[in-house]
């Protein structure tokens, strides 16, 4: 199995950009060839997708990368030095390369996993997207769904 897997929080403004992919992703059926899933708030229910089962993943997110607000990269979780400052791993705080970290710690088999992370223009308590994030949706929308193209499947 493919999956496609949006993070973040809707209560976050640009940093539900992940999970508003993942849901239009699915309501307009261009999942073909993998699973679309929207994963807000526990990071550490990623683990139900990693296995020997899972072929393939693109993790979708805001990360502040120090581009221009809109801007996006897809890249390694090893291409990845966190900045955040956690005792440990706990469901009210979340580190996805802490995630990465506990899987492998307990054995679990971490799939190929690619990140797409898009610049927030903006992160606070709102609903909605940035004008910066809204206007480039589409951009993103087409990117995150064409990750999973005919080169990949071979």
């Amino acid at each position: 199995m493919r999956y496609l897997i949006g993070i973040g929080t809707y209560m976050g403004l640009d940093d539900s950009i992940g999970l508003r992919i993942a849901e239009e992703v699915a309501a307009r059926g261009l999942d073909r060839g993998f699973r679309a899933i929207e994963l807000p708030g526990n990071l550490l229910d990623l683990l139900h997708y990693f296995g020997p089962d899972t072929a393939d993943m693109l993790v979708v997110d805001s990360a502040r990368m120090g581009l221009a607000p809109g801007e996006y990269r897809f890249f390694s979780p090893d291409d990845v030095v966190t900045r955040k400052s956690l005792e440990g791993i706990s469901t009210h705080e979340g580190d996805l390369m802490k995630v990465f970290e506990l899987a492998r710690e307990l054995s679990v088999t971490v799939p190929p996993v690619t990140l797409m992370g898009i610049e927030p223009a903006t992160i606070v308590p709102e609903m909605g997207l940035s004008r910066a994030l809204e206007e480039r949706f589409g951009e993103y929308l087409a990117a995150a769904a064409g990750f999973f193209g005919a080169e990949r499947a071979r």
